[in-house]
């Protein structure tokens, strides 16, 4: 978990690396690719005839999804990962600071990269994006401990009713 954390952290800082160029160009392609697929299901769709301030508003928001989406990946790795070496809560400040310092450093390496800058929204929707995948991760393993805990209870009844009924045999021959 510690090394899908560390890989998660260089995708993101190596994106923030990229010219504003580059980013834009990959931006643009995304686009492209969702017009495709969405020109499939709804070819009359206002997303595959976007043109103009249109395009640049769908723009916006498919780069505010990406994210949004990359932090969210973080922050369940994140809370995953600390939940993988313990189950105390005392030091859950550990994943929720990094959830905090990732998006900053983030947006201050854009600060050194050609046509980019840094921008409070983007660390405000990186931050949120790092809080729901956390509480995603929360939820995911409450539910999954749940379901353990199901099991156990009935193999613990299954154990139970198997003594009961070996007793039963055992009583039986005896008579």
């Amino acid at each position: 978990m510690t090394l899908l954390c560390l890989i998660t952290i260089g995708y993101i800082f190596s994106n923030s690396l990229e010219t504003g160029e580059k980013s834009a160009q990959k931006s643009n392609e995304v686009v492209q690719t969702v017009q495709k697929v969405v020109s499939y299901v709804a070819p009359q769709s206002p997303i595959v005839t976007a043109t103009g301030d249109a395009y640049d508003r769908l723009h916006d928001a498919i780069r505010v999804l990406a994210h949004f989406s990359e932090f969210a990946v973080l922050g369940a790795l994140l809370i995953w990962c600390y939940f993988s070496y313990t189950v105390k809560k005392k030091h859950l400040y550990i994943p929720i600071s990094m959830m905090l310092i990732v998006p900053i450093t983030d947006e201050c390496i854009q600060l050194f990269s050609a046509g980019r800058g840094a921008q409070i929204s983007d660390v405000l929707i990186d931050c949120l994006g790092c809080g729901i995948g956390g509480i995603f991760a929360v939820v995911s393993l409450g539910i999954v401990l749940w379901i353990l805990s199901k099991q156990r209870n009935k193999k613990g009844q299954d154990v139970a009713v198997a003594c009961y009924v070996c007793r039963k045999n055992v009583e039986t021959e005896k008579e």
